[in-house]
């Protein structure tokens, strides 16, 4: 499980430890790790009194027996559709712990909007205040889809932005990209998405955290493509369709700009030859500059992220 995370020397951690104990921060279900002569902890949310980043744990196995894979967004757990008799064990465990108010169960993303068929067996709403990296995000999840194992992606994805870019942020959804950007960077922000109630959540979010310099549409990525150039970052996660609009970011760009492109693959692929080969035969020169792995998806495939930097184009 991702988890907020924290890495104390040695010296200090039983200390570190007993105090995160003392404040209801330490996630005790998560294995701690041992990384040289560092010790980091899971906490079960981010704390504004630590330096976080983010990190996959392995569980603890209870009494109770092992939990099932969910993920939380703001105070709702999110857990995916299992045997009964399991799930009701998940429910029973989660339904203890204070920062979970509400449970969902997880059938699926369906559709173009890629929202999720959801169940909420404790709870009122759908709706929440999530919180990463120093901003909210108030979205509804059986209405916008948000995934917040991406957290640790986007802040590298802020780590490589510079003051006085320009970004289109092709399929913004309630604007995690764009906002943890504009908190951080002076740059000016094209985001769109066809989901109006991401539009609705984007533009609450961009009050909720005072951000500037975000001009937000709700429009396809192919249209607002047409009427934007000279873009010096173009974010685009839609892993299961990124493909079908790499032209459309790629004519969007500067020369030397880059794209961050996110895709559903095999474990084992050769994807960077297929985006080099094909962005030739429509006139473009690119160079991957970084490939990784950024979480599992299924038994035999992942989500990758490629850095992508435009060298040349035959349309500019």
């Amino acid at each position: 499980m991702r988890a907020p995370c924290i890495k104390v020397p040695k010296k200090e951690a039983e200390r570190i430890r007993r105090v995160l104990i003392s404040q209801d921060l330490l996630n005790q279900e998560l294995k701690v790790k041992r990384r040289g002569e560092y010790v980091i902890f899971p906490l079960k949310r981010e704390s504004e009194e630590y330096e976080i980043f983010y990190e996959d744990f392995e569980r603890y196995y209870k009494k109770m027996g092992k939990i099932g894979s969910y993920d939380v967004v703001g105070d709702i757990a999110i857990v995916k559709a299992m045997e009964e008799r399991e799930l009701s064990k998940v429910i029973k465990m989660l339904e203890n712990r204070r920062n979970i108010k509400k449970i969902a169960i997880d059938y699926g993303v369906e559709g173009e909007e890629r929202i999720r068929k959801l169940k909420l067996v404790k709870g009122e709403s759908f709706e929440t205040i999530h919180r990463e990296y120093g901003i909210r995000l108030k979205v509804d999840i059986s209405k916008v889809y948000f995934s917040p194992r991406l957290a640790t992606e986007r802040w590298r994805v802020v780590e490589r932005v510079r003051d006085g870019e320009v970004i289109f942020d092709m399929f913004a959804g309630c604007g995690p990209f764009s906002i943890l950007i504009a908190k951080y960077r002076k740059v000016k922000i094209f985001a769109c998405d066809i989901n109006p109630y991401a539009i609705q959540y984007f533009k609450e979010n961009i009050k909720l955290n005072k951000v500037l310099g975000i001009e937000v549409f709700l429009e396809d990525a192919r249209n607002l493509a047409k009427k934007i150039r000279n873009v010096d970052r173009v974010i685009m996660n839609l892993p299961h369709s990124s493909f079908n609009f790499l032209t459309d970011a790629l004519n969007t760009l500067k020369i030397g700009g880059e794209i961050h492109y996110y895709e559903i693959l095999p474990r084992e692929n050769e994807r960077e030859r297929d985006l080099e080969a094909f962005a030739e035969s429509n006139g473009f020169k690119i160079k991957i500059m970084e490939k990784r792995k950024v979480h599992a998806y299924s038994p035999g495939k992942d989500m990758f992220s490629f850095l992508i930097k435009l060298l040349h184009s035959e349309h500019i």
